[in-house]
C-alpha cells in the first residue's frame, strides 16, 4: 500500500540538497507526482507531492527532515487529481506598474478561479532620450469553475489596462 503526502520547506540549500532529496525518495520506492522548486540566491522554497510505500515514509520524511537549514512542514494527501476541470496555461503581459500582481490575483480570485502556479519577470527597458520603463510577464496555470469560459477570463484580465495582452497557451 502506498501513502501520498506533500511536503513544503524553506530555508537555505543547494541544488545538490534537492538531488539528495529525490535519490532518498527513489532509492525508498517512491516518487515525486509533481514538484515546484524555486532558488533565489542560496534561499529555496519547494512543495512537492511524493508517493511511496507506507513502509518507507518515515525514512524519506527523515531524509527530508534532518537538514537544519530548512523549515519543513508534511501535509497528508491523496493519489486523486483534485478536479476534473480542466488546466488553462495563461500568459500576460503588460507594461510594468505598481499593484500589477494584486489586480491580477483579485480578478481571479473574485471569480473563483484557482491559481495553480504563477511565475512573473521583469525587464527593464532602458529607451533613447532618458526614457525607460519595465514590461511585466506572467505565466499561469489556473482551473476554472466548470461554468466558466476561458474567453471571459482573458477578456477580464485584458480590460486591467490598455496595454494588457493574454496569450492562451494550448
Amino acid at each position: 500500500m502506498n501513502k501520498t503526502f506533500i511536503v513544503n520547506f524553506v530555508g537555505k540549500a543547494t541544488p545538490s540538497t534537492i538531488k539528495s532529496f529525490a535519490a532518498a525518495t527513489h532509492e525508498h520506492g517512491g516518487k515525486w507526482l509533481i514538484s515546484k522548486v524555486n532558488f533565489i540566491e542560496d534561499q529555496v522554497a519547494a512543495v512537492i507531492k511524493i508517493d511511496l510505500p507506507i513502509e518507507n515514509e518515515d525514512k524519506v520524511k527523515d531524509a527530508i527532515r534532518k537538514d537544519p537549514n530548512l523549515l519543513v512542514k508534511f501535509t497528508d494527501s491523496d493519489t486523486a487529481s483534485h478536479n476534473v476541470e480542466e488546466i488553462f496555461q495563461l500568459r500576460l503581459d503588460s507594461n510594468d506598474r505598481a499593484g500589477i500582481v494584486n489586480e491580477i490575483t483579485n480578478v481571479l480570485d473574485g471569480q473563483g478561479i484557482n491559481i495553480l502556479d504563477m511565475d512573473c519577470q521583469r525587464v527593464f527597458i532602458a529607451g533613447g532620450g532618458g526614457v525607460s520603463s519595465s514590461l511585466f510577464t506572467a505565466n499561469l496555470s489556473i482551473r476554472l469553475p466548470k461554468e466558466m469560459a476561458i474567453e471571459d477570463v482573458t477578456h477580464e484580465l485584458e480590460s486591467l489596462s490598455e496595454d494588457t495582452r493574454v496569450i492562451l497557451s494550448t
